[in-house]
């Protein structure tokens, strides 16, 4: 068994506590993920001694360790069965292959990696975002406690929720939408636009958290029927070229993207909105507007990025295949770049 986590968890004691709870059955301890884990990461990880005979895999951490431990999944299964070595991108994206077992310990409430088959991976020499995805990428075990969040902070908790709220509405108007999905998403933003105000106003308040862990499991549910959306689409190359985090690129446009949208509204985002406790699409689009405006005011994610920073190069990277496509409306680059800019605007950036 291989435990997948970051070097705060080593220092905090966690990795020590599992240990001792699984006596000598783990072999591997990788205490080194950052964020945003590399394909130069997963790289490095094809010379650890018994990477071929591992069972299982546990992932400690936010959406970056999960993501690292699906990941790691496909490398040792690929090892295990000796695939011929070669390009590692060719080696991890062989969908299927990962049948060595991920059991996901989520410490943030955003990314819902825990319930979804895909995992993210950059591409930093090519400058790109590269996906994982395949059902065989679902971790065989999740095991989510909000008392594993209460020690994040303020910073933290806002960009992780911001995510999930963007999650769920990215499923939403979204054009792989179902009934049931619809219905998932829905009941994660009931809890999570009344938690996370109160969470920025007061993290130990472990009700919210609580319903917070629960809004993001939900959206990622979602989105693993649905997949993600416009506001992701957008996201990737800021947080690449820029380091604004990726919960705060993927949501800092909600308010736009759902002014957009709505001009092809079917009737869901009206009925979201009304099912949530708003009169009016209005309603949200304002509570929205309010959240983010007061989230991302400490934060500071925007300070060197300016409006002629949105180059044909950059919008045209925001062209994420198997995510723009998705969006409940039809998307060009002029409207890319105007919603960009209204976002932007209201944030003052120039």
């Amino acid at each position: 068994m291989a435990v997948v986590t970051t070097p705060g968890f080593r220092k905090r004691g966690m990795v020590d506590r599992i240990e001792g709870m699984m006596n000598d059955r783990i072999k591997i301890v990788l205490d080194v993920v950052s964020s945003y884990p590399s394909l130069e990461s997963i790289d490095a990880l094809r010379g650890v001694d018994g990477l071929d005979a591992l069972d299982a895999i546990v992932a400690l951490g936010g959406g970056s360790s999960i993501d690292m431990g699906k990941a790691l999944s496909r490398l040792a299964s690929s090892a295990r069965d000796e695939h011929p070595s070669g390009n590692l991108w060719d080696i991890v994206n062989q969908d299927g292959i990962a049948d060595i077992p991920v059991i996901a310990v989520p410490t943030t409430a955003g990314t819902g990696s825990e319930v979804t088959p895909t995992a993210t991976v950059w591409d930093y020499q090519n400058r790109i975002k590269r996906s994982l995805s395949g059902d065989d990428l679902f971790p065989k075990v999740a095991i989510v406690d909000p008392v594993l969040t209460h020690d994040l902070p303020v910073s933290l908790t806002v960009s992780s929720g911001l995510d999930a709220i963007s999650h769920a509405l990215e499923s939403i108007w979204n054009r792989n939408a179902s009934p049931i999905s619809l219905a998932v998403a829905t009941q994660s933003l009931r809890f999570s636009l009344h938690a996370l105000p109160r969470l920025k106003a007061d993290c130990s308040d472990y009700e919210a958290r609580t319903h917070m862990m629960q809004a993001s499991l939900m959206a990622g549910m979602a989105i693993s029927q649905t997949r993600t959306a416009l506001s992701h689409s957008l996201s990737y190359p800021l947080t690449m070229e820029f380091g604004i985090p990726h919960g705060v690129a993927c949501s800092f446009a909600l308010p736009e993207i759902l002014g957009f949208n709505l001009m092809s509204d079917d009737g869901r985002l009206e009925r979201l909105a009304t099912e949530i406790g708003f009169e009016s699409v209005d309603g949200l689009e304002y509570r929205l507007r309010e959240l983010l405006e007061s989230s991302l005011s400490p934060l500071e994610p925007f300070s060197s990025l300016s409006c002629n920073d949105l180059t044909e190069d950059l919008v045209n990277r925001m062209y994420a295949k198997g995510r723009l496509e998705n969006n409940l409306r039809d998307v060009d680059s002029g409207d890319l770049i105007q919603i960009l800019r209204d976002a932007l605007d209201r944030y003052g950036v120039r």
